[in-house]
């Protein structure tokens, strides 16, 4: 059962918005990708925001259309039915933020947080700006003609809190602290991300670093090198949450490996008035070890072989290259939300000599469905899904299924394998007429999950169904598996599936 003890944690990041409303019009668009956006924007419906120096979007907060910012930084941890356009001012994502569209900052750059959720593309324009001036009707915005860069300085950045980047606990890593700079090389067309993280329960401290360059418009380029754990399952819980989870009651919701792994990626970006569309491609190479579990502190569980104890299934040591394919969209329309996409691996080098080709798949589509006097229900779809061809995959390439990120009446990552499919559908009822300080609107979700998974083949299909009451950062929520009558019940905090 998921404690209520937890849930202070997040209960402090509760606050509220303000701002003003101004219409905006673009009087001078420039020649770039960024202005383009910017057109876009503005053609549709959206919300504008304006705080001296730093516009808040607190965490109680939930916008129905894009939020333009204006002429400061913004700081959000909102959910946003839309995207964040940020101009003139850099964009900080904060822990528990969801937004459904774009994160962009033209003016300054997009600042990530682990926990934040962001449905399509963070894009950061930090070499456009624009003028502006206030009209009898709204604000005009005029694209400055930028100076010629000067492309012989770098520019050191520490990021987070003084280069600290935010912290995750595990059953594996115990509590993982990276830090390090951030490098900026001549016109912002390239940044070196490098990294050292100390991980307790292993006592490792691991090398990496990323590099980010733009080598045209539309186009960029992405390398990674160095050391790190590595999980299949991230999908199921987001950073934030499993953090929690595996504090307060032990369930982390993943399974590890460890590895030295090279990757590098070419992708394509194209935008539209209504979403935009990402292709990529690009090559990967890694050499692979088991890890052992369990060791870190939690508040309960802390030496259940289910829990925190849990093995994590062995991995084939040696290495494993690999060609990289992919492809991912969102479209948003009205407030209909979708996020698509695709993973493909083609396994060119393995360590028992394997040959295979894995593809991923993920979808999410959201919709209302009925506006009545206690509020607008909501329908949500998530899938994702796991093909593999050819050879049997290695363990390093499994996916799992199993607790209450899946199938909640199964043990933990119980059920695993090389082919996966997991279906999930959300019917949301917002009681409006019911408000309760500090906590807002009770919202009951109806839940169904589909899920089989295999090596091979996909096994049993099983399905767990059940209830949800949200109210605020506060959930209970039962299910059962009509096939065998198993049930469950569960008291926690709502940002856990």
């Amino acid at each position: 059962m998921k404690a209520f003890a937890i849930a202070i944690f997040s209960a402090a990041t509760l606050s509220s918005a303000a701002a003003a409303q101004d219409s905006l019009r673009i009087r001078a668009p420039g020649p770039t990708v960024a202005e383009q956006i910017v057109e876009q924007t503005l053609a549709h419906r959206y919300i504008v925001r304006h705080e001296q120096y730093n516009t808040r979007l607190f965490r109680d907060s939930v916008f129905d259309a894009t939020v333009v910012v204006l002429n400061s930084d913004a700081t959000v941890a909102s959910t946003i039915h839309g995207d964040v356009v940020v101009i003139n001012g850099d964009l900080f994502l904060q822990p528990g933020a969801k937004i459904d569209g774009k994160a962009v900052s033209i003016g300054g750059g997009v600042y990530d947080s682990q926990q934040a959720t962001v449905g399509g593309e963070k894009l950061s324009f930090r070499d456009v700006h624009f003028d502006t001036a206030r009209t009898a009707t709204g604000v005009d915005l005029v694209y400055r003609i930028p100076p010629p860069p000067d492309d012989t300085i770098p520019t050191l950045g520490l990021p987070g809190l003084y280069g600290l980047r935010t912290p995750l606990y595990d059953r594996v890593n115990g509590l993982t602290v990276p830090w390090g700079p951030r490098i900026t090389l001549g016109d912002t067309r390239l940044v070196i991300d490098p990294t050292l993280t100390y991980r307790s329960n292993l006592g490792a401290y691991d090398l990496a670093a990323t590099v980010q360059a733009e080598i045209a418009d539309g186009w960029t380029a992405t390398a990674f090198g160095g050391r790190t754990t590595l999980s299949n399952d991230r999908w199921i819980q987001s950073d934030l949450a499993n953090s929690i989870s595996t504090i307060g009651v032990g369930s982390d919701y993943r399974n590890y490996w460890r590895a030295t792994r090279f990757e590098a990626k070419v992708a394509r970006e194209w935008l539209f008035s209504e979403g935009e569309f990402q292709v990529n491609a690009g090559g990967r190479t890694e050499d692979d070890w088991s890890v052992r579990g369990g060791g870190p502190w939690s508040l309960l569980n802390r030496n259940d072989t289910l829990h925190m104890e849990r093995p994590n299934p062995g991995v084939e040591r040696g290495n494993l290259s690999s060609a990289l394919f992919g492809a991912r969209g969102s479209w948003a329309r009205e407030k209909v939300v979708l996020n698509a996409g695709a993973d493909v691996e083609v396994v060119l080098d393995a360590p028992s000599n394997e040959h295979f080709t894995q593809t991923t798949l993920f979808a999410r589509v959201a919709f209302p469905t009925f506006v009545s006097r206690f509020g607008t229900q909501s329908f949500v779809f998530h899938t994702h899904m796991v093909l593999t061809a050819g050879d049997t995959a290695p363990p390093q390439r499994y996916a799992y299924l199993g607790g209450y990120g899946t199938l909640p009446t199964f043990e933990l990552l119980s059920r695993g394998g090389d082919q996966l499919i997991f279906l999930e559908g959300l019917y949301n009822f917002p009681i409006q007429t019911i408000h309760v300080p500090f906590l807002g609107t009770p919202i009951i979700t109806v839940r169904e999950m589909l899920g089989g998974t295999g090596v091979g083949s996909f096994g049993r299909f099983d399905s767990n169904i059940g209830a949800r009451l949200t109210l605020g950062f506060l959930s209970g929520e039962m299910f059962i598996n009509p096939t065998n009558g198993d049930h469950v019940f569960s008291l926690g905090l709502s940002l856990i599936r």
